[in-house]
C-alpha cells in the first residue's frame, strides 16, 4: 500500500497532477482610508485562521498563490473590524471585490479580531 502511495505522489509531482495553489485575489478598498490592514482569513467567523495579512496601498489589496477554499476578510487597525462573508475560492481563478463603506447598508459586519 505504501509503494502505491508514494508512486501516486511522484506520478503527481512529474505530471502537474497535483492541484496548484495559483488563485489571485484582489480588493479594492473605497473609503477605508489608507494603511488599511487587511486579513485574508480561511474558515468562517468563530473558526478561521489568517492566511495573509497587508496594508492597503493606494485603496488596492493583492493576495496571490492561494489554494481553493472558503475565505474572508477582516479589515481595520483597531479590535473591532470590518468581516465580508465568505467566499469560496476554486482553483486557477480570479477574483475581484470592491468593498464601499455605507452607514446602514451592505454586508459586511462589524466583529471583534478576537472572536474570529
Amino acid at each position: 500500500m505504501k509503494k502505491f502511495f508514494a508512486l501516486g505522489v511522484i506520478a503527481m509531482i512529474f505530471c502537474g497532477c497535483a492541484i496548484a495553489c495559483s488563485i489571485d485575489f484582489t480588493i479594492n478598498l473605497e473609503t477605508f482610508g489608507e494603511g488599511v490592514t487587511v486579513e485574508l482569513r480561511t474558515g468562517a467567523p468563530g473558526n478561521s485562521r489568517i492566511v495573509k495579512t497587508q496594508r492597503s496601498n493606494g485603496g488596492t489589496v493583492f493576495f496571490g498563490g492561494l489554494c481553493p477554499g472558503p475565505y474572508f476578510l477582516a479589515i481595520g487597525n483597531g479590535e473591532t473590524v470590518n468581516v465580508t462573508p465568505v467566499r469560496q475560492f476554486e482553483d486557477n481563478g480570479r477574483y475581484e471585490s470592491t468593498l464601499r463603506m455605507q452607514r446602514g447598508s451592505g454586508n459586511v459586519s462589524k466583529k471583534s479580531r478576537n472572536a474570529l
